[in-house]
């Protein structure tokens, strides 16, 4: 479930315009055109083709909330049955814009983290959970400034 909020009632209602707008006329060959090529104007000013300024980049920031319910034992999970969830684990992460500043410095280190196990990485299609999980990923974004 993905949540949207701003302190601004003003922005609340460009999101929910945008959101008409992409569910109109991302549906037809015509309103796809229009997207791509009055970006600007059909995105009520959020997004263009020249992308953001320096200053933008550097003014921007985002701060995301991760909330994970579940069972303090793994064992549990396969049996849980009608048993209710104990566990919670909250995460937030903070940092300057995600996409153009945030966005290389994860591919990155996930790279690294790659290229440096590849040798023992089994064989075939893997989960993130088989590639990170042992890894010290947290702490290697925290050293590069994420988190």
């Amino acid at each position: 479930m993905l949540k949207m909020g701003s302190e601004c009632l003003i922005v609340v209602f460009r999101f929910i315009v945008l959101g008409l707008f992409v569910a109109l006329l991302g549906r037809s060959s015509i309103g796809r055109w229009l997207f791509l090529n009055f970006s600007s104007f059909s995105s009520l000013g959020w997004f263009s083709k020249n992308g953001p300024s320096e200053d933008e980049v550097a003014s921007a920031s985002f701060n995301m909330w991760f909330v994970g319910r579940g069972y303090s034992d793994s064992r549990m999970s396969a049996n849980a049955g009608d048993k209710e969830v104990d566990a919670e684990i909250i995460t937030r992460i903070m940092d300057p814009d995600a996409g153009y500043l945030t966005t290389p410095i994860i591919l990155l280190q996930c790279a690294l983290i790659v290229l440096g196990q590849r040798d023992s990485l089994p064989k075939g299609v893997l989960t993130p959970r088989i590639v990170f999980g042992s890894m010290d990923l947290q702490e290697r974004l925290q050293q590069n400034v994420i988190f």
